[in-house]
């Protein structure tokens, strides 16, 4: 207890003397005009990005300024208090940012946090920002949490969230093609389609016939399916549309003929 005492007592000298740029030996410089005096051993101590670039050539000697790309001075902020007492205010108007810098400069304690907060506050309006900011850092366990979430709720994702509207094409393919997708009904699954074609109709109606072949088209009302998907602009202005509404009209026939066979029989 009382060497934990000590070393958090020399932290918080350590911080009043950063603060005040006295025994500093390098300056973080931020694009937003931010200037940040720190001590090489305590960040590199924390990340393995500091650590490598405090030993290299470059930075052993007396030019010790480093030009960071990308992070506010609010970000960095968070990011040194962590540093120097390991502490975070992490919070829904910070924590994707703060993730992508504690990625930046390896600080997975603050990656792990981060995630651990976004898990948390998972809902129908960031779950696909959630999702895809876990891909593009290779956060794997919040990228799962977040795919769940989505196919779990993905009636009220599709109808509600405005971040649904900006998936890439190949993404909401993943999606409606997962075995795990939890709709009772594929006219969710085809209002989907077109919500997402909408919002960009003339660069994304070409990929109508793509996406149909990713709703089960036989399980839709008979009389929906002949009078709104089949003669729908987008699908019969495409020719890649044609065979799969063919080969759908056909079985919703059988199968009608089917029920007509039966029903006589029963008689």
């Amino acid at each position: 207890m009382e060497s934990n005492q000590s070393r958090t007592e020399a932290l918080v000298r350590l911080n009043e003397l950063r603060e005040r740029n006295l025994s500093c030996d390098a300056v973080l410089r931020l694009e937003d005009g931010g200037v940040f005096p720190v001590h090489r051993v305590i960040l590199s101590m924390c990340s393995a990005f500091f650590g490598t670039l405090y030993t290299a050539e470059l930075h052993t000697g007396e030019d010790t300024d480093v030009f960071l790309h990308g992070i506010s001075s609010e970000v960095m902020t968070q990011i040194l208090d962590y540093v120097y007492f390991r502490k975070v205010d992490i919070r829904a108007d910070n924590a994707r940012k703060l993730l992508a810098a504690a990625e930046y400069l390896c600080i997975p304690d603050v990656t792990e946090l981060c995630c651990d907060f976004l898990k948390d506050t998972l809902d129908v309006n960031n779950c696909i920002g959630i999702m895809q900011l876990a891909r593009l850092h290779f956060c794997a366990n919040l990228d799962t949490r977040a795919r769940r979430f989505v196919l779990r709720y993905f009636v009220q994702v599709s109808q509600q969230s405005e971040e649904f509207l900006e998936l890439p094409v190949e993404d909401l393919k993943e999606i409606i093609e997962s075995e795990e997708l939890n709709v009772k009904d594929e006219k969710v699954v085809w209002d989907c389609i077109l919500r997402w074609i909408n919002h960009d109709p003339d660069n994304r109606k070409g990929h109508i016939a793509g996406l149909l072949k990713f709703v089960i088209l036989s399980l839709l009302d008979a009389k929906f399916f002949k009078l709104e998907v089949s003669k729908h602009p987008y699908v019969t202005e495409f020719k890649a549309c044609r065979s799969l509404i063919s080969e759908t009209l056909k079985l919703l026939d059988d199968a009608d003929k089917l029920i007509r066979t039966g029903a006589k029989e029963s008689m």
